[in-house]
C-alpha cells in the first residue's frame, strides 16, 4: 500500500467512523508536497467557510416545542435552545452537529439517562435490512483547551430506536468534492506556474568560445577550477540568488555575458492573473453548489444580501432543518405527533428584520387575525407582553365571515340592522381607521 493511500485511509478513518490506520511521522513527511497542500488548503478554506455559514445559520434557529397543539416551553425546549448537555450550550451543539453531518455525511446523537444529548465522535454501525440497526463502540470525545482528546467509550450497544441518527444523503459530499477539487487543483497549479513564468525575468547567457579553456583559480582542496565548475555554480547558486534579491549585482568571469530579454517578458499581462482567479472562483462555486448555498454568499459578496439569504434558507438550511426535525419528532415524540405534541425548527429567526421592515407586514397580519401582538413582538426580537389583550387575535371588518357579509352585517351584531357602525353609533370609517375596525375574535 502506498504512503498516500495509507495516509488518506488514516484521515478517512478519523472522519468516517473511527477506524484508525497507523501512520508514522516519517510517512507523512514523505507524503507532504507543498503544492498539494496548497491546493488542499484552498479547498478546505472554501469548504470550512460554507460549513460555517450553514452551522451559524442553523444555530440561530429556534427549536419550538408544542404540546397538544399549544406551544410549550419545557424540558425539550430548554435542552435544544439552551443546554443540550452539561459541557455545551445549544449553539456549540448545533455547530458540532452540522460539522459532523457534512464531513461524515451522517451524525449520531445519543441521550444519556440524565437526558443529556451527546454527539458521537466515532462508532461502529451494524446495518440490517429487516431489523433495527445497532451502534457499537460509541465514543464521545471531550477536547480541552490544549487540544487533547479525552474519549469515553460506551460499553453498551444502542439500537436505532434509542438514538438520533441523521443522514444527509446517500453520497458523501466531502468525498465527491475532494475528487472534483483535485482536478481543479492540477489546473490551478498550471495557472500559477504560468503566472510565475510570465512575471519572471528572462535572459540570454552569451558565452565566448574561449571561456571553456580559461583559468578560474583553485578550489578549496587545491585542485584547479574548471569551466564546468564555474558554469554549474553560476547557474545553480549565483543566478538563483540574483533573481530572488530585489537589489543584486552579478559578478561574471571574462567570456560570460548575461543579457536581459526584453519584449514579451517586460510587458505586464493580466491574463494569467485571471486564470488563477477564475479557477479559484470555480472551486468556490463547486463547493457552494454541493452545499446548496449561494456562491456569492460564500465569496463574501454583499450585493443583494437579502435575496441571497432567502436562497440560503430555502435551499441550504431548510432541508437540513426538516431532516433534523423529522428525526427528532419520530424518536422523541412518536405517535404523539398526531395529537399535536411535536418539535419544529423555526428558520425564520435567521433573517434579521427591523421594526420598520416589519411594520407593513405586521399591520396586515394583525388585521387578518394571523398574528397577535405577542407574536409580532417576538418576530421583531422584542419580549412578548404576556397579557390577555396582547394574546388576542383581531379581525378588521374587511375580513368578516362570508355569512355576515351576505346578511349585510359586516361582522357586527345582527341587531344593528345591517349597517356598519362604530361605538358612537355613527357610520363606519374607511379602512384606514384600523383601531375602530378591528374586533377581537
Amino acid at each position: 500500500m502506498s504512503v498516500i493511500t495509507d495516509f488518506w485511509k488514516f484521515i478517512h478513518g478519523k472522519l468516517m467512523g473511527g477506524r484508525e490506520y497507523a501512520v508514522t511521522s516519517e510517512d507523512i513527511t514523505e507524503f507532504i508536497d507543498k503544492q498539494k497542500w496548497n491546493r488542499l488548503a484552498l479547498y478546505d478554506f472554501a469548504l470550512h467557510s460554507g460549513i460555517n455559514i450553514i452551522a451559524n445559520s442553523l444555530s440561530a434557529c429556534e427549536v419550538r416545542t408544542f404540546d397538544k397543539w399549544q406551544e410549550a416551553r419545557r424540558d425539550q425546549y430548554y435542552r435544544w435552545n439552551y443546554q443540550p448537555n452539561a459541557n455545551m450550550n445549544a449553539s456549540q451543539f448545533k455547530q458540532k452537529l452540522v460539522w459532523s453531518l457534512i464531513y461524515r455525511n451522517e451524525c449520531l446523537v445519543i441521550q444519556t439517562r440524565k437526558g443529556d444529548f451527546l454527539i458521537a465522535d466515532s462508532y461502529d454501525h451494524d446495518r440490517y435490512a429487516l431489523y433495527q440497526d445497532v451502534f457499537r463502540n460509541v465514543t464521545v470525545c471531550a477536547d480541552d483547551d490544549s487540544g487533547v482528546s479525552r474519549p469515553y467509550t460506551f460499553q453498551k450497544s444502542f439500537r436505532m430506536e434509542d438514538v438520533l441518527f441523521y443522514r444527509l444523503s446517500n453520497r458523501n459530499i466531502t468525498a465527491l468534492l475532494s475528487q472534483l477539487v483535485s482536478e481543479y487543483g492540477q489546473l490551478l497549479e498550471s495557472a500559477v506556474q504560468k503566472f510565475y513564468k510570465s512575471g519572471g525575468e528572462r535572459g540570454v547567457m552569451v558565452i565566448d568560445a574561449n571561456a571553456s579553456t580559461g583559468t578560474y583559480g583553485m578550489k578549496a582542496d587545491g585542485t584547479p577550477r574548471t569551466f564546468n565548475d564555474v558554469y554549474a555554480e553560476l547557474m545553480n547558486k549565483q543566478f538563483a540568488a540574483y533573481f530572488k534579491s530585489p537589489n543584486a549585482v552579478l559578478p561574471l568571469f571574462k567570456g560570460f555575458d548575461y543579457q536581459t530579454k526584453g519584449g514579451e517578458a517586460s510587458r505586464k499581462s493580466t491574463s494569467e492573473v485571471r486564470d488563477v482567479t477564475d479557477l479559484t472562483d470555480e472551486i468556490y462555486d463547486r463547493v457552494a453548489n454541493a452545499l446548496q448555498i449561494p456562491p456569492a454568499l460564500l465569496k463574501g459578496d454583499i450585493a443583494d444580501v437579502a435575496e441571497l439569504t432567502r436562497n440560503l434558507i430555502t435551499f441550504g438550511i431548510n432541508p437540513i432543518a426538516k431532516m433534523i426535525e423529522a428525526e427528532n419528532n419520530r424518536k422523541l415524540y412518536g405517535t404523539q405527533v398526531l395529537d399535536g405534541s411535536y418539535q419544529m425548527i423555526d428558520t425564520s429567526t435567521i433573517t434579521h428584520m427591523t421594526a420598520a421592515e416589519l411594520a407593513a407586514a405586521s399591520d396586515k397580519m394583525i388585521s387578518c387575525g394571523g398574528w397577535n401582538i405577542d407574536e409580532i413582538r417576538r418576530k421583531a426580537g422584542d419580549a412578548p407582553l404576556h397579557t390577555e389583550w396582547s394574546r388576542e387575535h383581531f379581525l378588521t371588518r374587511n375580513y368578516s365571515e362570508m355569512e355576515a357579509l351576505k346578511d349585510g352585517r359586516s361582522g357586527t351584531d345582527p341587531q344593528a340592522g345591517g349597517e356598519d357602525t362604530d361605538s358612537s353609533g355613527k357610520g363606519g370609517e374607511d379602512e384606514g381607521s384600523t383601531a375602530q375596525n378591528q374586533v377581537p375574535v
